[in-house]
């Protein structure tokens, strides 16, 4: 297996035994689910435990500790959440003439739909041993990295310090994306895609951060400032 052992991951459910391990699934050992049974049980996670989950969605999986990879729908559910509602509070104080167009629980939607599907591909392309709903589930918790550096950004300098800013993308996007792409890599057996895919994943996703951040919680950027001075000429 690629990388040790010490550097595998264990996808975990909700009833705490594992759905999948890395080196189950390249020995050749599979667990299949009925769809609407695991949609349900991907909704049933103990409100005591989510604090945990959204802890370990910073740390990087390495050692025995951390190595685990909590697959739900609930916490990428309240990142969603949490996200729309500080993005919207961001849009409606914005300066009128630099509020965008479009609204930002569309930009979500898109995000969230198209991100894990683009990965996914991309992973089965380089034969990466991780489910649709167990990609869906780790990018939805890294989504919280989105999440602290909002609210950071937002509690201390109103989005007003792009200094402050960057700080906390580095601190809390760079934690999460971190994660994110060290559990692809410890999936994909193919050391050449290791590369493409994890890198793909962690560009697109600290970029989406800033895009936001620009579009939605900064009050004075223009977005579209370009498109905007050609309509007005």
């Amino acid at each position: 297996m690629a990388g040790g052992k010490n550097c595998s991951v264990i996808f975990i459910g909700n009833d705490y035994t594992p759905t999948r391990s890395i080196e189950n699934v390249w020995n050749g050992n599979k667990t299949n689910w009925p769809i609407f049974s695991s949609i349900k049980h991907n909704f049933m996670v103990p409100p005591g435990d989510l604090p945990r989950r959204m802890f370990l969605s910073f740390i990087p999986p390495i050692g025995e500790r951390y190595r685990h990879v909590h697959v739900d729908f609930v916490g990428p559910s309240i990142a969603l959440l949490l996200m729309a509602g500080m993005l919207h509070y961001g849009h409606a104080s914005k300066l009128p003439s630099s509020a965008a167009n479009r609204s930002p629980t569309e930009v979500l939607l898109l995000y969230t739909v198209f991100m894990p599907i683009a990965v996914y591909i991309l992973g089965r392309l380089a034969k990466a041993v991780v489910t649709f709903t167990e990609m869906f589930a780790l990018l939805g918790y890294g989504l919280f990295g989105h999440v602290f550096t909002f609210a950071v950004s937002l509690l201390f300098c109103d989005e007003e310090s792009n200094v402050f800013f960057f700080l906390c993308l580095t601190v809390f996007g760079g934690l999460s994306a971190l994660r994110v792409a060290l559990v692809l890599l410890a999936s994909i057996p193919v050391p050449a895609a290791r590369l493409l895919v994890c890198s793909f994943t962690a560009t697109v996703q600290l970029l989406s951060l800033v895009f936001l951040h620009f579009a939605y919680m900064h009050r004075t950027f223009v977005y579209g400032a370009a498109a905007i001075q050609t309509a007005t000429v």
